[in-house]
C-alpha cells in the first residue's frame, strides 16, 4: 500500500513537473517569438533606411536588434553594409567577420567582406575571400563576378576576363535548367 501511494505521489509530482515545464516552455517560446518579431521589424526598418540612403540610421537600429538577438547572422551582414556605406571600414570588417563566423558556408559573406577589403585597398585579403567564396560555392556565378572585379581592380585583366567568362557560362547553365 505504501509503495502504491508513493508511486501515485511520485507520478503526480512528475506530472506536475511536466506541466510546469510545459507552461514555462510555452511562455519562453511566446516571449522568444515576440522578441523575434520585434527583431524582424527592426531588420525591415533598417533595410528601409538603407534603401533611403541612410546607413547611420540603419546602423543605429541594427545595434538594438543585435543587442536583442546577438546570434542572428543577417543582422551583422546588414550592419556591415551600413557601416561600409558610412566609411566605418574597421567596424564593417568586424561585422562581416562575425557574419562569416555564424554562416561559414554562405559565399555572400566572403564576397561582402572582400568588397570591404577593396574599400580599404587590401587587395590580397579581398582576393583571399573571393577565392573562399568560390571554394564554398563553385557553381555560383556571383562568386566569379566578385573575383573578376577584384582582378580588374588589381589590373589583372586576363584573369578578370576568365572569371567573367566562367560566370557567364554558369549563368547560361542556370538558365538552361
Amino acid at each position: 500500500m505504501f509503495s502504491s501511494t508513493f508511486n501515485r505521489l511520485r507520478s503526480s509530482r512528475f506530472a506536475a513537473l511536466c506541466v510546469s515545464l510545459l507552461l514555462l516552455s510555452c511562455a519562453w517560446t511566446n516571449g522568444y517569438a515576440q522578441e523575434n518579431t520585434a527583431v524582424d521589424d527592426m531588420l525591415r526598418e533598417a533595410q528601409t533606411q538603407m534603401s533611403k540612403g541612410r546607413p547611420r540610421e540603419a546602423e543605429s537600429i541594427l545595434r538594438k536588434a543585435i543587442s536583442a538577438a546577438p546570434d542572428r547572422a543577417d543582422l551583422y551582414f546588414l550592419r556591415s553594409r551600413a557601416r561600409d556605406s558610412s566609411g566605418k571600414f574597421d567596424a564593417a570588417l568586424e561585422d562581416a567577420t562575425r557574419y562569416i563566423e555564424l554562416e561559414p558556408d554562405d559565399y555572400y559573406g566572403y564576397l561582402n567582406r572582400a568588397r570591404i577589403y577593396l574599400s580599404i585597398d587590401k587587395t590580397d585579403s579581398a582576393l583571399k575571400d573571393a577565392n573562399k567564396a568560390i571554394e564554398v560555392a563553385p557553381n555560383e556565378s556571383d562568386a566569379y563576378y566578385g573575383r573578376a572585379d577584384i582582378y580588374s581592380y588589381m589590373g589583372r585583366d586576363a584573369q578578370a576576363r576568365a572569371d567573367e567568362a566562367k560566370a557567364e557560362e554558369l549563368d547560361r547553365q542556370a538558365q538552361a535548367r
